[in-house]
């Protein structure tokens, strides 16, 4: 991922207002579990560029995650700080986040797959689901990272100063995803495939459609420099750590930067096609 001032980026906009960062408890982390399901994704043909290249379910079918619920830092009985609060968030949205990765990932792609009579062509699939599997898998780790943080804000702006390099899947996600809309509205024009599109979201109780579970990693990727803005606002700025909270703030402002420069430079290769 190129830095911004090399990708001639405006500089990231800092936080304007702080408040004095509060003591915090913390709390030793914990993974989320994994559990087996392999999923045959070996058997798509891969004919989309955009896709993931040979699945990570495919190569990784051991790693499903199992399902997880939020974890709260140590001494939740004394009021949370500002602080504390913002960062409980981002890491509890977070895990949402990854759940609904994996509902993608095992209730739709892998019931798919497991499908003995493929609904989809494999050209379908791969538009409409690009490399999410590889967004999973990216997320899941992070999640992971997240947790072990004990809810420390310097600690969690680490992780994604860390993975910064990690983050460029998400251009290729973003450029796809207008073909995935056009893929799943060609589906649900198929009375077969809208058929089996609403039942998969009854028997797993969606009260969304496929279609906006697609759209979250766009918005997510989008939103994580304002969640470390907010760290950063309520941080003391004599604290031991401030830097590290200001470098993730530029890690992932140049991601978002360069995610939307990406997908209009793309939009615009597409009209002159």
């Amino acid at each position: 991922m190129p830095v911004c001032a090399a990708a001639g980026a405006p500089p990231p906009e800092r936080p304007v207002s702080r408040m004095p960062m509060e003591g915090r408890d913390k709390a030793p982390g914990h993974a989320p579990a994994r559990e087996g399901g392999a999923l045959r994704v070996s058997q798509l043909h891969n004919s989309n560029n955009n896709a993931s290249p040979g699945g990570w379910l495919g190569r990784k079918g051991s790693r499903s995650l199992s399902p997880f619920g939020p974890r709260a830092p140590a001494g939740t009985n004394h009021k949370l700080s500002y602080l504390e609060r913002v960062v409980l968030e981002l890491v509890e949205s977070e895990r949402t986040y990854v759940r609904d990765l994996r509902s993608i990932v095992e209730d739709y792609l892998g019931k798919i797959i497991d499908t003995e009579e493929l609904l989809l062509r494999p050209e379908q699939v791969s538009a409409l689901f690009g490399n999410i599997e590889d967004i999973y898998e990216l997320n899941s780790e992070l999640l992971q990272d997240l947790d072990s943080c004990d809810s420390d804000p310097v600690a969690v702006a680490r992780c994604f100063v860390d993975r910064s390099q990690d983050f460029d899947i998400y251009t290729q996600y973003c450029n796809n995803y207008p073909n995935s809309v056009a893929a799943l509205t060609e589906c649900m024009r198929d009375k077969h495939q809208a058929k089996f599109f609403r039942e998969r979201q009854e028997q797993i109780d969606h009260a969304l459609p496929l279609g906006s579970y697609l759209l979250k990693p766009v918005q997510r990727i989008l939103k994580y420099h304002l969640l470390l803005q907010e760290i950063a606002k309520h941080f003391d700025l004599e604290e031991t750590g401030y830097e590290v909270v200001e470098e993730a703030i530029d890690t992932m402002t140049c991601v978002a930067w360069y995610i939307n420069d990406m997908k209009r430079r793309h939009e615009h290769a597409v009209r002159l096609q």
